[in-house]
Order: structure tokens, then C-alpha cells, then sequence
């Protein structure tokens, strides 16, 4: 069974990770940085290309965000484009932003 774990990395900025993993094995991680009532997933590595991990790394961050307080997601990860994409992460003011219940309702297809 598929499990998202959380660890803090550093209480002192708020940067937990989301580690993806189905037994012992890892299959990926996110990392999110809660600042200012704002999350933003820094980074998102993935051992292979399924989007569904990536998917549930991102819905576990976003709801850990919301329990704490956070309404707006901005994605600065690298390489998380199809994700970004699935969950409907848009583009404002330079950045990938959107808000929470928004993106975690999701789409089913691309605009």
C-alpha cells in the first residue's frame, strides 16, 4: 500500500518532506515550505515517471498546508510540470500559484 510520510526538515522555516513509499521502498519525495500563510512545494523528485506519485506527494503537502492554516499553493519545483498542470496550478505574476480547495479538487483533462 501506497503511504506519504511526513518529516520535518527544519522546524525553524517550516520545510517538511513527503516521502512517497510502498513498504520500505521510496518512490519519491516532495518537499513543502509553509511561510507567510503561503505553502510552496520546492522540490519533487521522483524514481520513475508515474505522475500518480508525484500526484499524491502534492495532494498530501496541500492538505497538510490547509490543516495549518495556508490558502494559497505556489509550485517552484523543477521538473513538476505535469503535475502542475493535472491539479490546475496557474500562472500569475510570474509564478505557479493557485488555491488549495482549488487545486485539490483538481481536473480531469487539460484546458
Amino acid at each position: 500500500m501506497l503511504f506519504f510520510e511526513p518529516t520535518v526538515l527544519n522546524a525553524d522555516d517550516c520545510t517538511v518532506r513527503f516521502t512517497a513509499k510502498d513498504g520500505d521502498a521510496a518512490l519519491g519525495f516532495c518537499d513543502l515550505l509553509l511561510q507567510n500563510n503561503e505553502a510552496d512545494i520546492v522540490a519533487c523528485k521522483r524514481i520513475d515517471s508515474d505522475p500518480e506519485i508525484a500526484e499524491g506527494l502534492f495532494r498530501a503537502a496541500l492538505n497538510f498546508a490547509a490543516n495549518r492554516g495556508c490558502y494559497i499553493a505556489v509550485c517552484s519545483a523543477s521538473g513538476a510540470d505535469d503535475v502542475r498542470d493535472l491539479l490546475g496550478f496557474e500562472q500569475r505574476d510570474g509564478r505557479w500559484q493557485n488555491d488549495i480547495p482549488s487545486l485539490l479538487t483538481g481536473r480531469c483533462h487539460k484546458n
